[in-house]
């Protein structure tokens, strides 16, 4: 490390990098990443949380660079992984994982190459960055470049090396939970990271090795597992933190949707060319915000809502119903994917309904844009503790065997068990905590029967139409 340089670090204490990863963190692309707040405007309800992207990526590399070394991966494998991490977020668009959904509702996915038409848009982004950015090329090489990109997509020569990048044990969920709760001054994400790696062990036949934990790390695995649920329920689902992911995001549809933006819509709209791409490494939240607010775009129902968020003039949840509470499967299960696109008239009659039901009892009119029903979900941390990727495995005898099959408290948890919501923001005001229980109650009962009576009108118009599909 004589060429390198150690960085104070508020999660890890000191990071130590090596030269070549200082010249490629101030490349153009990694130092956008200081722009680019890693929980969007969680900042709103933890006044900590102005971490970056930045940040989170020196903490991915510090711990890829760990589990390498307690792993005794190889100088080459160990400098792709801290290459790998250093470099896995260059595709996050402004606000982070806000981005997401909206690339995604937009992407033309048609120009994408065959093997790469179902992933995540913003992976795509980072791959091609990767290998045809000019100033990275000309650090790392072309070839290394090329295994970086195939090592977070496909995998490149041991899946180990892509499951710490990427898999249910990743660096990347080993520092955001660290560093978010960190950040948002919390202690729910916190675990033992040193034990957690003290078990870390190999798996499967010499050429396809798989990262694995030692029988003896399986109570640190399960300190793992259930910090991972509880930020997710605690902070990554606040109401304050849902509110302003879905305000970001109403923004920005109604900006191209219904203000005819262009420009908003040519960072959102993906379409594999160099012109995109370049257009696309300009924006970061700031940039976003500023350029789309009511100062830069009067009279825009997009600059509306991007001035409530910087005033802090937040919509409020008028209506919350778990699931569950819903007697009818179908209801629930439509709910759930509300805000899918193929669920748009959908929405926008549930929206248009709630918001005749606030005119009439609050005395003022509210808009139906800015009336936003939304429906997530929390799996039960049986599934979480996979992430939709493969169970992390366990190293007992005589052979490996899945963590929540393994764990006698994860066995004791049912795996269906999701605790699945619908709310309802809306740009109403209350003075009072009391007042927002009174007005709040006065609602309930009338926004659910028309949130029930639309969504089971539209499960009956489908009826017809799937039995047709299917002759």
């Amino acid at each position: 490390m004589a060429d390198g340089i150690r960085v104070r670090d508020p999660v890890h204490n000191f990071i130590e990098l090596t030269e070549e990863e200082v010249k490629l963190l101030a490349t153009p692309l990694l130092q956008r990443l200081r722009r680019i707040r890693q929980l969007a405007l969680a900042c709103l309800v933890y006044p900590g949380a102005i971490h970056t992207r930045f940040d989170h990526t020196l903490g991915v590399c510090n711990v890829a660079g760990m589990v390498a070394k307690g792993l005794r991966l190889n100088s080459h494998e160990s400098r792709l992984v801290r290459l790998a991490a250093l470099l896995h977020d260059l595709g996050h668009g402004p606000f982070s994982h806000v981005s997401e959904h909206v690339l995604d509702r937009y992407a033309n996915r048609d120009s994408l190459p065959a093997g790469q038409k179902k992933e995540k848009i913003h992976e795509v982004i980072t791959g091609h960055l990767i290998g045809h950015d000019q100033a990275i090329i000309h650090l790392l090489g072309k070839c290394v470049c090329d295994q970086i990109a195939r090592l977070l997509s496909r995998g490149h020569g041991q899946p180990v090396l892509r499951s710490i990048i990427s898999g249910p044990l990743d660096a990347d969920k080993q520092d955001y939970l660290l560093r978010d709760s960190y950040f948002c001054g919390v202690q729910y994400g916190v675990f033992d990271l040193h034990q957690l790696h003290r078990s870390f062990t190999l798996i499967g036949p010499e050429d396809e090795k798989e990262l694995a934990i030692g029988p003896d790390g399986v109570r640190a695995l399960e300190q793992f597992v259930l910090a991972k649920y509880y930020l997710t329920t605690n902070v990554y689902r606040h109401r304050v933190r849902l509110i302003t992911d879905q305000m970001i995001i109403r923004a920005i549809v109604l900006g191209i949707e219904e203000d005819n933006l262009e420009e908003l819509r040519a960072i959102y709209a993906f379409e594999n060319s160099d012109e995109f791409f370049n257009r696309y490494v300009l924006w970061d939240d700031g940039r976003l915000t500023q350029g789309f607010d009511a100062a830069a775009k009067p009279g825009t129902l997009c600059g509306a809502l991007f001035a409530r968020l910087q005033r802090r003039e937040l919509l409020k949840q008028v209506y919350h119903e778990r699931l569950q509470d819903l007697p009818d499967p179908k209801i629930r299960e439509k709910l759930l994917g509300i805000g899918k696109p193929g669920n748009d008239a959908l929405r926008k009659r549930i929206e248009e309904a709630i918001a005749s039901v606030l005119t009439a009892n609050l005395g003022r009119d509210v808009d139906r844009r800015f009336v936003i029903l939304h429906g997530f979900n929390v799996q039960s941390v049986r599934t979480e503790s996979r992430n939709d990727e493969a169970s992390i495995m366990i190293a007992a005898t005589p052979n490996p065997r899945p963590f929540e099959d393994y764990s006698a408290l994860f066995q004791s948890i049912k795996e269906g068990y999701a605790d699945g919501s619908v709310d309802v923001y809306a740009p109403v005001a209350w003075e009072t905590r009391a007042d927002r229980r009174k007005i709040r109650d006065s609602l309930r009962d009338l926004i659910r029967a028309k949130i029930e009576a639309i969504t089971k009108d539209a499960l009956e118009q489908e009826e017809p139409e799937k039995k047709n599909d299917q002759r």
